[in-house]
């Protein structure tokens, strides 16, 4: 459900110029409304704990002297959707398990930030009451692809991964792997996305097949897959719904 009035943010960075840059963009961008801007965490802290419920985004520094953001997440009995201001981006994995939905490298460019608040808002109104939902429909359970001169069927389920190689794609299945004259783009949008999850521009994998994960990077049929800096993201908030 979209909201009519801006989402009311604050920001928590004793980094002085990373909080300047932070302020300029939140009031260049319509859909937010700035409610304050701390250069403590305990501060903010003791501010979010008095106003619970108040602020829709969290901007929060990770590297801060006396708390630092992710201490105070985990002091926080209700978080708002939060978006963590770091210099390094070693602390990703932690960071998803208290369901932070994106992180900015310092200095954040407006680029960067407005995809962030993008992907912020879309969490926001999908967790906000809306009408009751219609019975979802089937997700397939196969996939017909060409290969060659044949029109072959994939399980979905035994697909691992998919990996793109200039004008092919390699499917990449328990049994063989099947090369197909596709795009990436393409076989993405005929893949359940409850499943299926693009991890970088050159691979997708099936969410069901991961065996470990490891600096950043997903083990998969006895392969290691990175995660593209841009896709961790999305990644690592969707295993924590897994």
């Amino acid at each position: 459900m979209k909201k009519e009035t801006p989402y009311r943010a604050i920001i928590i960075d004793d980094d002085e110029l990373s909080r300047m840059i932070l302020e300029r963009h939140i009031k260049s961008t319509p859909t937010l409304e700035l409610l304050k801007s701390f250069n403590s965490s305990t501060e903010g802290l003791a501010w979010l704990l008095k106003n619970e419920g108040t602020t829709d985004i969290l901007f929060l520094d990770v590297e801060m002297p006396e708390m630092t953001g992710i201490e105070l997440l985990r002091t926080l009995p209700t978080r708002p959707h939060t978006i963590l201001i770091t210099s390094h981006k070693d602390f990703a994995l932690q960071a998803f398990e208290l369901q932070v939905v994106d992180y900015l490298l310092k200095p954040a460019d407006f680029a960067r930030f407005t995809q962030a608040v993008l992907n912020t808002i879309a969490r926001l109104e999908t967790s906000q009451p809306t009408a009751a939902p219609q019975q979802a429909a089937a997700q397939p359970d196969e996939l017909f692809v060409k290969v060659d001169n044949k029109i072959v069927k994939l399980n979905l389920n035994s697909i691992g991964f998919i990996e793109a190689r200039g004008d092919y794609v390699v499917i990449n299945t328990d049994q063989k792997k099947h090369i197909v004259y596709t795009t990436m783009s393409a076989i993405d949008q005929k893949l359940p996305p409850e499943q299926f999850l693009r991890i970088h521009r050159s691979f997708i994998i099936n969410l069901k097949k991961i065996e470990l994960i490891e600096d950043d990077s997903v083990l998969m049929q006895d392969k290691y897959i990175p995660i593209g800096g841009s896709y961790q993201a999305k990644f690592y908030s969707r295993i924590n719904k897994l």
